[in-house]
């Protein structure tokens, strides 16, 4: 299997290659070399007659030789390692820089081509397995045809026709390999995207689990989950068959086949044919034609995974990148449109606009939500390079002009505009990378969030992934404030204010409007309020520009605009009715059912996530060993059967050569343990074929163990993510979750498959060689166990202690990487807007070079490991043998008993080699194991109660409620509440807070953004605990209620509508898994989605596409408020319901509301809109925390 593509993609690696294959060369040449050396000594005694006292002085004249050759071979395996590791760091930097770049080319894009998931996936896990390709199966590819050839041109003249055979046999391997593995590629296909798939569906979930939580439906994303994951157990099954079954024909050919040369060596013997030495040669140096190759098999397996990704790699790779000109644009000119179109598949969202936008000019385009006018302002702005028609700045077509000088013409504020984690000052500076603080802050002040930002860290306050530490409000001035330093040629803003509270819209408006003239700028929007003075509106209906002219030109054709601007003014002429009533009644209102008293003290806000646990002590190794085994109780059947086949088919792998020795001492006539020649080869043979099947059965129980731990932890961890969630999840990055719960739980393997029962397997052998030992010479038997002990518990605690933490620190490097790449891949639009590609493709590398200096830390003493055990060994085996001699000099055992014995101990380390390398390869496993144990150990922000009380609803209340993100859980998972409590000055969110919400009633919360409204919600719904004070519903206390009674009565829309990647029917099914298609078109009806839906080609049926990306922001905003009606919930949240519908919808949507409330629900709405508080009943100013 060579993959020449892959291959050519990173020249880099081949010297390394080659340098790995030349000194496994050298290290197998120091390896023949001390066989040789053996070989002429032990022949003395038996051919020459040679005393075993001077056989014992010839083994010490050739001391130094012999080291010089175990220390030759030992620094070989080192350097043979260690430059598989740099080519495959090589590969990996580059791969995963090519994949990135690409997907950076792609821009937005990317997601028709692969989901978000598997992006980050393949380019981080995907290149990471290919570690194994480039820094293991490639040189041993090489290595496996070098080393058979070499040992048959150093053998043939010692015994040709057994050099002969055992060379013949070796192409068996490969070739029974490929009968095997005929289906390889399509099995390991189908397990990488299983693989893909649980990561996707995960990320789903995590991303979605606030919403998932609100409607129940995180029970059912459970089962989901445990069903893919159980799907994937199953197709990793199907995998691990095939690969266990050419493991067991590979061991047939090389135990059988080193049996068959150890048989006609030992019969050549017998017959003269042969000396001593030759056949001794043979017998113990027969595996070493079969294990390079054999290797090479093993490798095979796991390089086939790198295979798989790297397929999806090409496919990425080799995705057509938007077709882009050559011409440069300044972006001075008028923008001409002249016949566009747009569609998403099968249904057009633009159909034919045309229009001309004068340079220097402020254009509005309005219309109903999900009529084109943020496809057209995404065409504009070069976002969606698909249109059909011709669209043209300053004469130059978009599709001629350089996608560097198209975004450095023009600048898109969209709706949600997104933020990196990292500092304010790295989200600003990606704008403008040369601009000073004080542009920055000037840019911040114009915003009207640089007091904000002052009040929170400055500039060098931490920015969460995608912004989520901040309001709504907040995060959308920031992006316009990042915008305004772009300082392009043209400005367009889509819905850039519609979070934003209604003072500080009016002064960023007044920004925007002073902007034309040198600029030219388009504004995307809904309140028609805002755009009265724009010098042309444009009025999109159904994908068609309907209407054009001024404000005032456009009131007077009494059309689609005039309807629009009616219906706002009614709304608003009923919120200023509203409001005058209010004031009338306001000494009525003290008493009423929205009460609310102000709190003293208040300390300003912040919105700062809850944090992750970061202040836990480090676990140890056997406390994470402890807590893992703990899981295998229930399979410990399968693990006693492991070991035993296990144990078994050790054993019988090493009595290969052992009996071979037996068969030459019977060929002399020297029996052994009354053992003949025939006896001897016989058993020979029979444990060449018994140990194929014997370590299939073993594998196989093993594997069975840890994939049904792993599906289990999977769901463990889940559960988990749904206690945490969304408190302790704010500010965590996806990407490094996926990565938890994909490579994390995928590590913990090699605990469950290749610690546990090797261990026990080991512990058996080492009695087993012992009691074989003790009968022959209780002091060769005592040199043996030291030699054990050494290898196999010495070893591994020293490599394990120079190892110190570098695991846990590469599989964190792993997580940051995951988390860098979502999170570059989620601002991928901005990364492309403010040329930051290259800065970010930068920081990738530079990030990887860190983790792979960890690795390498990492991979140097697992390199070191190895070497220093295969040296020990070979130190271990000459002791051996020179006290063997010096014991048969002394007449305390004969010459073959003490042979047998000798090389007995020689072919036994297989088990114990396997647990000394545990201590350096266990690491990132253990590492693994912490991470996920500290995830399950992790205490709620705000735990969930299963033994309360179950209530109806009655209303609702917040009774002198003070809260801060500060306040809940600590790292340690101790209760902070009371500290903050007593701490006022703890950057109070809300402070002393008490209102009240009657059945049957609608409350408005209004205020500035960042105000605490949003946190009075989530309160509410008991996603946070307040520090002090209660939150009450229907009288109790809602720590006591039912976590499952509480939610069955409310229903939260968040202020951004979470949609799942699927269709329309699914992500309205989340709110009611069992509504029928009548209720959901009610639902629909409600939210003013019928039109949508009939609109899109296959209705309810439709994709959304991933996040719901081909849906504007207010078609998103109408199917969040559609589960709201579906649900059907009596106590109902809205956060911002409204901020991205026009007039007509906001209308609608709000009578809908207005007959919930009519139907006896209770609602709580925020909203910085007038026209939408107008329908409740009262309404709430929050300031800085406080209640008027």
């Amino acid at each position: 299997m060579f993959e020449k593509r892959l291959f050519s993609l990173v020249p880099q690696a081949t010297p390394h290659i080659m340098a790995s294959v030349l000194f496994k060369w050298i290290a197998l040449m120091a390896n023949i070399t001390v066989m040789w050396v053996l070989a002429r000594i032990l022949g003395g005694i038996v051919t020459d007659g040679l005393s075993a006292a001077l056989a014992v002085d010839a083994l010490a004249q050739a001391a130094l030789p012999l080291a010089a050759a175990i220390i030759v071979r030992a620094a070989s395996i080192y350097l043979a390692q260690r430059a598989g590791d740099k080519a495959a760091f090589e590969a990996v930097r580059r791969v995963r820089s090519l994949v990135y770049d690409k997907l950076t080319a792609l821009g937005p894009s990317y997601t028709e081509t692969v989901p978000t998931a598997e992006a980050v996936q393949t380019s981080v896990e995907g290149a990471t397995q290919l570690q194994v390709y480039f820094g293991g199966y490639l040189p041993q590819l090489f290595f496996a045809g070098l080393a058979p050839i070499t040992l048959f041109v150093l053998l043939v003249g010692q015994a040709g026709l057994p050099a002969a055979l055992l060379l013949a046999c070796v192409p068996v391997i490969p070739v029974s390999i490929m009968m095997v593995m005929r289906n390889a590629k399509k099995i390991g296909a189908e397990y990488w995207g299983s693989y893909v798939d649980v990561g996707g569906m995960f990320l789903e979930a995590v991303q979605g689990l606030t919403t998932l939580k609100v409607y129940q439906a995180d029970r059912s994303w459970h089962e989901r989950i445990n069903a893919e994951s159980e799907r994937f157990r199953t197709a990793t099954m199907r995998l691990l068959v095939m690969q266990l079954r050419s493991i067991c024909v590979m061991d047939l050919v090389v135990y059988m086949g080193a049996a068959l040369g150890i048989i006609v060596a030992a019969l050549q013997l017998t017959t003269g044919k042969i000396g001593f030495e030759s056949a001794f040669l043979i017998v113990f140096l027969s595996q070493e034609f079969f294990l390079p190759m054999r290797r090479l098999g093993s490798l095979f397996h796991t390089a086939m995974n790198g295979m798989a990704a790297s397929r999806r790699m090409f496919g990425i790779l080799d995705t057509p990148e938007p077709e882009r000109g050559d011409v440069e644009l300044d972006g001075r000119g008028d923008i001409e449109l002249a016949g566009v179109s747009y569609a998403y598949g099968d249904r057009t969202v633009l159909d034919s606009a045309s229009a001309t936008i004068a340079h220097g000019s402020l254009v509005a385009l309005v219309g109903e939500s999900g009529g084109g006018k943020s496809t057209l302002a995404g065409i504009i702005a070069g976002r969606k390079g698909a249109y059909r028609g011709s669209v043209r700045i300053g004469g130059v077509e978009l599709r001629d002009a350089t996608a560097a000088s198209l975004m450095r013409a023009v600048t898109l504020v969209p709706t949600n505009g997104y933020l990196f984690a990292g500092t304010l000052r790295d989200n600003l500076l990606l704008a403008q990378p040369n601009a000073t603080d004080t542009e920055l802050l000037r840019a911040l002040d114009r915003t009207r969030v640089a007091a904000f930002v002052q009040a929170n860290g400055g500039l060098d306050m931490v920015i969460n992934e995608g912004g989520t530490n901040l309001s709504g409000g907040q995060r959308q001035r920031v992006c316009m404030a990042r915008a305004l330093l772009h300082d392009s040629p043209i400005y367009v803003f889509d819905e850039a204010t519609s979070n934003v509270d209604a003072a500080s819209e009016a002064a960023i408006g007044e920004v925007i409007a002073s902007l034309a003239g040198e600029h030219t700028v388009i504004v995307v929007a809904h309140r028609l309020s805002t755009i009265v003075d724009a010098d042309q509106i444009l009025v999109l209906e159904r994908g068609r520009i309907a209407e054009r002219g001024t404000h005032g030109e456009l009131l007077a054709t009494a059309g689609v605009y005039a309807r629009m601007w009616d219906s706002q003014e009614q709304l608003s002429a009923y919120a200023y009715a509203e409001d005058d009533a209010e004031d009338a009644g306001a000494d009525e209102a003290v008493d009423g059912s929205a009460a609310c008293t102000d709190g003293l003290n208040g300390a300003g806000s912040s919105s700062a996530a809850a944090a992750p646990d970061s202040g836990r002590a480090r676990r140890s190794a056997p406390s994470i060993m402890w807590r893992m085994m703990g899981l295998v109780r229930p399979l410990a059947g399968w693990l006693v059967l492991a070991v035993t086949l296990g144990s078994i088919g050790m054993l019988t792998a090493a009595f290969v050569p052992a009996f071979g020795a037996l068969g030459l001492m019977a060929a002399l006539g020297r029996n052994a343990l009354g053992l003949g020649l025939i006896a001897a080869c016989a058993a020979c043979a029979a444990c060449g074929i018994a140990r194929g099947p014997l370590h299939y059965g073993e594998q196989l129980c093993n594997h069975y163990i840890a994939f049904r731990l792993l599906a289990h932890i999977r769901d463990l961890v889940f559960g988990a993510l749904r206690q945490l969630a969304p408190a302790k999840l704010e500010g965590r990055g996806k990407g490094e979750l996926v990565s938890l719960v994909t490579s994390d739980i995928e590590l913990l393997e090699v605990f469950y498959a290749h610690t546990i029962s090797p261990i026990a397997i080991a512990l058996v052998c080492t009695v087993v060689f012992e009691g074989f030992l003790l009968a022959v010479s209780p002091e060769l038997a005592s040199i043996a166990l030291v030699a054990y002990a050494v290898l196999g518990v010495l070893l591994p605690l020293i490599s394990a202690k120079a190892c110190g933490t570098t695991g846990r620190q590469s599989r964190e490097g792993a997580g940051k990487l995951g988390a860098f790449v979502l999170d570059s891949l989620r601002g991928a639009s901005e990364t492309i807007q403010f040329a930051g590609g290259a800065d970010r493709s930068r920081a990738l590398g530079k990030l990887t070079e860190q983790v792979g200096a960890v690795d390498a830390r990492l991979k140097r003493r697992q390199a070191a490991s190895e070497a220093v055990a295969d040296a020990l060994i070979l130190a271990a085996n000459l002791v051996m043998l020179g006290r063997a001699l010096q014991l048969v000099a002394a007449g305390t055992i004969d010459f073959a008993a003490a042979f047998v014995a000798v090389f007995t101990f020689v072919s036994s380390f297989g088990s114990v080699m396997a647990v000394s390398r545990l201590g350096a390869s266990l690491q990132e496993t253990l590492a693994s194991g912490a991470r996920v144990l500290d995830l399950l150990d992790e205490q709620p922000q705000c735990a969930e109660v299963s033994d309360g009380q179950d209530v109806g609803f009655a209303g609702a209340a917040a009774e002198h409620v003070s809260f801060s993100y500060a306040s809940g859980v600590d790292a340690g998972g101790a209760d902070t509440t009371e500290q903050a409590a007593n701490n006022p000055a703890s950057s109070l969110i809300l402070d002393d807070v008490t209102c009240t919400f009657a059945p049957g009633t609608m409350t408005c919360i209004m205020g500035r953004s960042g105000s605490g409204k949003s946190t009075l919600l989530k309160l509410l719904m008991r996603f946070w605990d307040p520090a002090a004070g209660t939150i009450t519903v229907s009288g109790v206390d809602a720590r006591h209620i039912n976590t499952a009674s509480l939610r069955s009565h409310e229903a939260y829309m968040t202020q951004d509508t979470h949609l799942f990647c699927g269709t329309v029917r699914e992500n309205l099914l989340v709110a009611h898994a069992n509504a029928t298609d009548a209720e959901l078109l009610d639902a629909c009806r409600s939210a003013s989605l019928t039109t949508l839906i009939d609109r899109l080609p296959q209705g309810l049926d439709t994709p959304v596409a991933e996040l719901g990306d081909s849906l504007s922001g207010g078609e998103r905003q109408r199917i969040g408020l559609a589960r709201i009606f579906l649900n059907d919930a009596p106590f109902i949240l809205l956060d911002e319901p409204t901020s991205a519908l026009d007039a007509l919808n906001e209308a609608s949507v709000m009578q809908a509301i207005d007959e919930l409330k009519r139907r006896g629900k209770t609602i709580v709405l925020v909203s910085h809109r007038a026209s939408t508080c107008a329908f409740a009943d009262f309404s709430l100013s929050v300031e800085h925390g406080r209640l008027s």
